[in-house]
């Protein structure tokens, strides 16, 4: 199972594993990060989000998630990527910082044709 084969993109380009390598089911960083920018954009109506740095808060001031918008971007990504962020980290530490998010998504991501 190549998650990176024919049709992984589902329509929006490669898909996760093709800006980075890693074991089977792990999900290219590059691509979970520029996943959650765009999603981060479009919930918030914001481009900006696209260019967004890793080590921003997402509660901070330059993104400004409140809960509701936190509870869309963690439904999205265990759509997205099957991670249950709430349920596999009960502290939501992961939720520091868009770098951490990514990682943490990147590590846990099921492959595309899995989900």
């Amino acid at each position: 199972m190549n998650p990176a084969g024919p049709g992984a993109g589902g329509g929006r380009g490669p898909g996760p594993d093709a800006s980075r390598p890693g074991p089977p089911g792990e999900a290219g960083l590059a691509a979970v990060t520029d996943d959650l920018r765009a999603f981060l954009a479009s919930a918030t109506g914001r481009d900006e989000l696209l260019h967004l740095p890793p080590g921003t808060a997402l509660f901070g001031d330059a993104v400004g998630l409140d809960s509701l918008t936190g509870t869309l971007l963690l439904r999205e990504i265990q759509r997205r990527f099957g991670v249950d962020v709430a349920g596999e980290d009960l502290n939501l530490d992961s939720l520091a910082t868009l770098g951490t998010l990514a990682a943490f998504v990147a590590r846990r991501a099921r492959p595309r044709d899995a989900r």
